[in-house]
């Protein structure tokens, strides 16, 4: 059995074994997920319709796509793509609580801020998620936007989002910061080693988004009025905006 087609049958094994009952390419699709599931990566609602943003690399090379809320489980389908961009939207029937907000205008960022950005399931689990500020450091420069931060698999996909609660773009990889290193990508489906502590991580920022989605007519929100009072939790707004990314 080649690499490629073992990663797909522990995949779709470790999916059964997550969701049961399970009806693979059906639109029927159990309502309830183990509360100690794994998902392999992590999306974010980006309108009332239930699109979910996330991570190409997470879903392209799935046979079936589900995505998980609140321990309900629906099929997915890819609604658009950009590999260019590392990004892909699906189309869910889920109805989200809240959607992205999107920075209507960029702003230059002098020195580093603290930014919060975590995995699905990690948030589904975290103690006193109401009182967490930032998990992250944002680093200046270049066109994509580059954290310090520990994430680890599972993580491609999510929301970074600032103090003010805007989304300031998406999680995509782990990024080698010696010379020989290879990079990491952060969906659980991807196969790579883990690395582990704090290391910089790359995010598909709101510029590129927003140029993803107006090219593909998929429908967003965007201001520049905080979303978030001083000293509310990004950690809990995470929660709400976030889903699960399972590939099967």
């Amino acid at each position: 059995m080649d690499t490629a087609t073992r990663h797909r049958a522990v995949s779709v094994a470790a999916c059964a074994a997550l969701v049961s009952p399970l009806a693979w390419g059906q639109a029927a699709v159990s309502p309830r997920l183990s509360a100690t599931a794994e998902t392999h990566a992590t999306g974010v609602f980006l309108n009332p319709q239930g699109d979910v943003l996330t991570a190409r690399h997470a879903v392209e090379h799935c046979r079936d796509i589900l995505a998980v809320k609140d321990g309900r489980v629906v099929q997915a389908r890819v609604r658009a793509i950009s590999n260019e961009r590392d990004l892909a939207v699906l189309g869910t029937d889920l109805v989200p609580y809240l959607s992205a907000t999107f920075p209507e205008r960029a702003r230059a960022v002098e020195g580093s801020a603290g930014v919060f950005t975590e995995a699905y399931s990690v948030l589904q689990r975290m103690p006193q998620r109401g009182s967490v500020l930032s998990n992250a450091l944002t680093v200046p420069g270049g066109e994509d936007l580059n954290l310090i931060s520990g994430v680890k698999p599972g993580t491609s996909g999510s929301a970074v989002l600032r103090g003010d609660g805007l989304v300031a773009g998406v999680v995509v990889e782990r990024v080698a910061r010696w010379p020989g290193a290879a990079t990491g990508m952060l969906s659980r489906a991807s196969g790579g080693a883990v690395l582990q502590g704090p290391s910089q991580v790359r995010a598909i920022s709101a510029e590129q988004v927003k140029a993803f989605l107006r090219d593909n007519g998929i429908a967003f929100t965007q201001s520049d009025v905080p979303q978030l009072a001083p000293n509310q939790s990004p950690a809990a707004r995470a929660a709400t905006l976030a889903v699960g990314i399972l590939c099967g």
